[in-house]
C-alpha cells in the first residue's frame, strides 16, 4: 500500500516567482537606502550648531562606519547559506543552498515524543509568523519554508504548497507521528486533501498589504520632513 503511495507522491521543487522576485528587491533597495538617508543625516537633525555637529560627527560616523562594516561582514557570510533550491519527495524535504551544502530533515528520522500530551508535529512562533516544529532524530527541528535562516536567492512562488506536500507525507509516511489541529489552521490547510483554503489567505494578505501601506506613509512623512531640514 505505501509503495503505491509513493508512486503517486510525486516530488515538488520550488518555482521563482521572478515578478516578485525583483519587486521585492527594488523596494528592499530602496527602504535600505532610505535608512541610510535618515541614519547619515540623523547628527544635521539633532545638533542645531556647528561646533555641536563637529563634536557628535567625531564620534558618531566612525561608529557608523564600523556598524556598516560589519553589516556587510554579515551580509556576506550569511549569503553562503541562502537557499537556492528546496525539493520535496517521498524521503523528506531538501534545501539546496548557495555554498552547494544540502540541509534535508527525512520522515524516517522524526522520532516520537515520549509525553503523551505532546505533538510531534507542531508549530513554533517566530517573528510574528509561525513554522513548522518536528522532532529530527531526537532533536528539535525547524522545517524552515520562509528563509528565516539566510532566506532565498528568489522569490518562490510555491512556498505553500510546498509546506502542505511535506505535511501531506508525513501523514502519508509517518502516521504514527501525532500531528497539531493548530498546523492546518495557521497554514490553511484542508486534513482531509490538503488543498488551501484560499479565503482566509487573502484576507491575511489584504491585512498584510494595508499595515505595508501605512508603513510607506509614515516613512514617507519622515523622509520628507527630513529633507526638509536638510535644505
Amino acid at each position: 500500500m505505501q509503495e503505491d503511495v509513493r508512486k503517486d507522491f510525486l516530488p515538488l521543487v520550488s518555482e521563482t516567482w521572478w515578478f516578485m522576485t525583483w519587486l521585492t528587491r527594488t523596494f528592499g533597495i530602496l527602504l535600505l537606502l532610505a535608512a541610510l538617508l535618515m541614519i547619515v543625516g540623523l547628527p544635521v537633525v539633532i545638533s542645531g550648531k556647528r561646533l555641536l555637529f563637529v563634536i557628535v560627527a567625531i564620534v558618531y560616523y566612525p561608529a557608523l562606519a564600523f556598524g556598516l562594516y560589519r553589516f556587510f561582514l554579515y551580509q556576506k557570510r550569511i549569503r553562503k547559506r541562502v537557499v537556492r533550491k528546496i525539493e520535496v519527495d517521498d524521503q523528506g524535504i531538501h534545501y539546496e543552498r548557495a555554498d552547494g551544502t544540502t540541509d534535508k530533515i527525512l520522515y524516517s528520522n522524526l522520532k516520537k515524543y515520549s509525553l503523551s500530551n505532546e505533538y510531534d508535529v507542531s508549530i513554533s512562533p517566530r517573528h510574528k509568523t509561525y513554522i513548522l516544529k518536528v522532532n529530527d532524530n531526537g532533536s528539535v527541528a525547524e522545517v524552515d519554508f520562509n528563509g528565516m535562516d539566510a532566506g532565498h536567492s528568489t522569490y518562490i512562488g510555491n512556498l505553500k504548497a510546498l509546506r502542505r506536500r511535506y505535511i501531506q507525507g508525513i501523514v502519508y509516511f509517518r502516521p504514527d507521528l501525532r500531528i497539531n489541529p493548530l498546523v492546518y489552521d495557521v497554514f490553511y490547510i484542508n486534513p482531509v486533501d490538503f488543498t488551501f483554503d484560499h479565503k482566509k489567505f487573502w484576507i491575511s494578505l489584504a491585512q498584510t498589504f494595508t499595515i505595508m501601506i501605512l508603513f510607506c506613509l509614515v516613512l514617507g512623512s519622515i523622509l520628507f520632513g527630513l529633507v526638509k531640514c536638510l535644505f
